[in-house]
């Protein structure tokens, strides 16, 4: 049982769930297409692995030569657009549920003293279409998304603010929350908040390479669950 109030902010794909291969970047093509007619080479995208969407669109237009203003300009409708896309995929035939999620999840969330957020690259609405092919979305009540801000690193504060004030009080800050997450910029994001983090290799990076970024806690997967939320606990002292 932990001691100590905690707050894990925890990312999506990757980390919970996984896409099968190819199908973020082909919607993301699509869209831009849809929107703004312009034709997207799919092998021409950005890295997604611990991206915000906001800077994803950035890279792709950056790429191709669009104006990231005129996307701005009309970002709602790119969101609208995206959620639509993206919901086509969001069923088990295209999203894998990651091993030890569901129990993990279930075990944090009756820690009377852990408190459990998103931090996420995508943006919010897609954050929860996707967690609901699984009955996830219900473990996670509040978080910071890639639609915040698409600066990665600006994200913990805005979690933690909004982790305050749906508890009322100011009991959370960088020192007693953990980012998990299973990409190198989730670390770089938690290490620019003198925050700490645990990284699972689950994404696209194996142990080995996410063991060079030296996390606070590196797990293989989450199956044993136990276990995991017990160094959890452990890591806030």
């Amino acid at each position: 049982m932990c001691q100590k109030k905690i707050l894990i902010l925890f990312d999506i794909d990757g980390t919970l769930i996984k896409f099968k291969s190819g199908t973020a970047g082909k919607i993301f093509s699509d869209i831009m297409e849809e929107i703004f007619q312009v034709k997207i080479d799919k092998n021409n995208l950005p890295d997604f692995a611990g991206q915000t969407d906001l800077k994803i669109l950035k890279e792709i237009c950056e790429i191709n030569n669009i104006s990231f203003t005129s996307v701005l300009a009309n970002i709602n409708e790119v969101w609208n657009k995206m959620l639509l896309l993206f919901g086509k995929y969001c069923t088990t035939d295209y999203i894998l549920l990651l091993d030890g999620v569901p129990e993990l999840l279930n075990t944090l969330s009756k820690e009377k003293n852990i408190t459990l957020g998103l931090l996420t690259g995508n943006f919010q609405e897609n954050a929860y279409q996707k967690l609901r092919t699984y009955n996830l979305h219900n473990f996670f009540s509040f978080g910071a998304f890639g639609s915040d801000d698409e600066d990665r690193s600006k994200l913990p504060p805005l979690a933690i603010e909004r982790a305050n004030k749906l508890n009322k009080q100011d009991v959370f800050s960088n020192e007693n929350t953990i980012i998990i997450g299973d990409a190198p910029r989730d670390i770089s994001c938690a290490r620019a908040n003198n925050i700490k983090v645990a990284s699972v290799a689950t994404g696209n990076f194996s142990f080995i390479e996410l063991e060079k970024y030296k996390p606070d806690l590196l797990f293989d997967n989450f199956k044993n669950y136990i276990s995991v939320s017990r160094s959890l606990c452990q890591l806030i002292q």
